[in-house]
């Protein structure tokens, strides 16, 4: 089965209004994992497996705890296919992707 997951992470520090303060380190960890990913203004979008996206789904929410936050909302969205996808095919008409 093929995956691909987009997750936006809203979380609340009692110390700070800023909404996004810890998005930053929230997406490194996504960089970091070596899964393919495609950060967007309002969410990312991360190719895996469904271990391997709940996993990081579980370090991400670990990992804001850590840095003191007291809630994360996680709204996440799920593709689960029998046919192969990609993050590159489902925006080739809308992006250009650099070839690696």
């Amino acid at each position: 089965m093929n995956y691909i997951m987009s997750v936006q992470l809203l979380p609340h520090h009692p110390e700070s209004n800023d909404l996004y303060s810890h998005v930053g380190g929230a997406i490194e960890i996504i960089e970091e994992s070596g899964l393919t990913h495609f950060v967007g203004p309002m969410e990312t979008t991360v190719e895996g497996s469904i271990d391997e996206l709940m996993n990081l789904i579980k370090k991400l929410n670990s990992h804001l705890a850590g840095e003191g936050c007291d809630k994360v909302i996680s709204n996440i969205k799920l593709i689960q296919s029998e046919e192969a996808i990609k993050i590159k095919d489902i925006l080739s008409d809308y992006y250009e992707f650099d070839d690696e």
